[in-house]
């Protein structure tokens, strides 16, 4: 068969190592101009052709991610064109029970709960996020190997015996997975120069087994005509939340708990994906000891809204791929409600490891505007700025990751 594979730098070499193991005729194409050249030295060493364009020849199958336009296939013509979620689908045979997590925001807060939750159980968890992959064990992550997070990393899961594999996903996922999670559609953004969405890509990652999404968006879900289960709010907070104190919440799960959550994490911005890993546990039997255990004992995914006091001024710190006018709002919501955000200041570093969300400087300035919150864009360049006189709070994020 003859084959393209369009766009070299987002998981083509797994799938050109795929199709050239099948033994097909390969050509692949860097469609962005972005791969790495030791990437397309290894493609052709596959035994896959290489090219900057797409030729003007037939194909029997394109594969092509789903955010790549249709019009980088204008030169060519084919028989079957197909998303590289729908290739990953093909080729993946991993038996291990897999847990996989899209969603437009929380996807790795989500899948570090679980992790930790699961691992509270007494589970062998391995975990793959933006942060990287690896065990989690006794309540710690252990990154051995920093990967994509695009469906095609499916195919490459490290070997080992685990009970429960837990997969962030950006764009899609296997459809093959025991469960899939979607924690939201906040944002229905435009992918492929808006000739797709992002609803359109997350639904490959719809599973015929079982699917985890927001209650609130049952209707959207639903038309793909998958099994889906509802998540709403099983933990919420009790009282007044107070900066880098413990965090009361109330937790339905088997029952009516309350606990406090650490207060070394701004553990007001996770309550969702508690919420969204309590239902995939109750899926799972989890027991409520360990459960409620495990949130009480959670101390946050590293680096993700870190809570400090240095000096007498409070940080809150974000590194995080994720970070956009919709996370920050957020962010700054749940500060208001802690009544922090009086005197502080809001500090962007724009710095980027083959991150590809891009940042709305305007969206953000309109929202640190709406919290009279005064904003600072750095030059992306690592440097630390210095902290403005007379502020008492200041929110630091880089938005910085792996996808």
């Amino acid at each position: 068969m003859k084959v393209l594979v369009v766009d070299t730098v987002h998981g083509g070499k797994v799938l050109v190592k795929n199709y050239c193991k099948r033994g097909d005729d390969v050509t692949a194409v860097d469609v962005y101009h972005v791969t790495p050249r030791d990437i397309i030295a290894d493609i052709r060493h596959l035994g896959a052709r290489t090219l900057d364009a797409v030729p003007a020849e037939h194909f029997d199958l394109v594969v092509m991610p789903c955010h790549c336009p249709d019009e980088f296939l204008a030169p060519c013509t084919y028989d079957r064109r197909i998303y590289s979620s729908e290739a990953v689908k093909e080729f993946l045979n991993d038996r291990r029970f897999r847990i996989e997590i899209t969603g437009v925001k929380g996807k790795t807060s989500t899948c570090y709960v679980l992790a930790h939750l699961l691992d509270a159980a007494g589970k062998r968890v391995f975990l793959h996020t933006s942060r990287g992959l690896g065990p989690y064990a006794r309540g710690r992550h252990t990154l051995t190997e920093i990967m994509s997070i695009t469906p095609v990393s499916l195919l490459e899961l490290p070997k080992g015996d685990y009970d429960v594999m837990i997969c962030e996903v950006s764009l899609g996922g296997s459809g093959k997975a025991d469960i899939a999670g979607i924690t939201n559609l906040l944002e229905n953004y435009g992918i492929a120069r808006k000739t797709r969405t992002a609803e359109e890509a997350k639904s490959y990652i719809l599973t015929d087994k079982i699917n985890v999404v927001p209650e609130s968006e049952i209707s959207i879900w639903s038309k793909y005509g998958k099994p889906l289960r509802g998540y709403g709010t099983r933990v919420k907070a009790v009282g007044k939340p107070v900066f880098g104190q413990s965090l009361k919440v109330s937790v339905d799960y088997r029952g009516t708990h309350e606990i406090e959550l650490k207060g070394t994490y701004l553990a007001l911005q996770y309550l969702d994906a508690m919420s969204m890993a309590l239902e995939i546990c109750d899926i799972m039997d989890i027991p409520a000891e360990a459960v409620l255990n495990g949130l009480s004992s959670f101390p946050g995914v590293p680096g993700r809204g870190a809570i400090s006091e240095e000096n007498g001024i409070r940080y809150l710190r974000d590194r995080n791929p994720g970070i956009s006018h919709l996370s920050i709002e957020r962010t700054l919501s749940c500060l208001q409600a802690m009544d922090a955000l009086q005197d502080a200041v809001l500090i962007i570093d724009p710095v980027s490891k083959k991150v590809c969300d891009k940042m709305d400087k305007d969206l953000i300035g309109a929202v640190a505007a709406k919290h009279n919150v005064p904003l600072i864009i750095t030059a992306g360049n690592g440097t630390e700025p210095e902290v403005p006189a007379g502020k008492k709070t200041v929110i630091r994020m880089i938005k910085e990751g792996y996808q």
